[in-house]
């Protein structure tokens, strides 16, 4: 008989799978999400702020949108938040019996809170959402509802890479080309992602990510 754990990991991956496939939906219909929060935040008149967390966009959805289409690509991208919910919680409860503190899940949770002001968060590479936005105003209003979901997924993965791992596996070993700043689900990894290819680094503060002037480092050392 398969232990809580066991069946809980399983859980997880079948829901990263679907959660691949349907973000792979949403991505080929960036434009018209897009779109949709465009109609929306001008018939909210949000039209000179940016949109800036997920709550915004659940009341865009129910109070906001004009017609089935908008509502409908909304609903997918909530859709997809919801189930990225899911897997937190299921590898919060496979992880609580095996000690592990996990700081890409304590990312996860600040970053699907769905009151945390994601405004000035940015993915790069490899993921092209940002680059995908028409224009610097665009990546200003979405850049930040843009990254939140690929941002969350990749720690969710890398968590769940970790849960899967023998604790014997995982104890006191780390690869020799891995620095601390890149080890994957640890809030470090979220500075690396938000500031590669930028010239600001985001932190979280009282009031949001923070865009700061990330410290001066000599050409090629990528070690501290």
């Amino acid at each position: 008989m398969s232990s809580p754990t066991i069946t809980n990991l399983r859980d997880v991956r079948e829901q990263l799978l679907s959660i691949d496939q349907k973000y792979e939906r949403l991505k080929q219909q960036q434009f018209i999400f897009i779109t949709a929060l465009e109609r929306s935040r001008e018939h909210a008149r949000d039209k000179t702020e940016p949109v800036s967390s997920v709550s915004q966009v659940q009341k865009y959805k129910n109070q906001d949108c004009s017609n089935s289409t908008d509502r409908c690509i909304i609903s997918l991208f909530l859709e997809i938040m919801a189930d990225l919910e899911v897997v937190l919680r299921l590898l919060e409860s496979s992880l609580s019996n095996r000690n592990p503190s996990c700081e890409g899940l304590d990312t996860c949770r600040e970053l699907l809170n769905p009151n945390t002001n994601i405004s000035q968060l940015r993915v790069h590479y490899p993921h092209n959402e940002i680059n995908r936005l028409s224009c610097d105003e665009a990546r200003n209003f979405y850049g930040g509802i843009v990254s939140v979901i690929p941002l969350a997924l990749d720690h969710l993965t890398s968590s769940f890479k970790k849960a899967t791992q023998s604790p014997t596996s995982t104890t006191g070993k780390t690869s020799p080309q891995q620095t601390e700043s890149e080890k994957p689900g640890t809030s470090a990894d979220l500075d690396k992602s938000t500031s590669n290819n930028s010239s600001k680094v985001y932190t979280k503060g009282t009031g949001g990510w923070h865009a700061g002037k990330p410290a001066w480092k000599p050409p090629g050392n990528t070690r501290r």
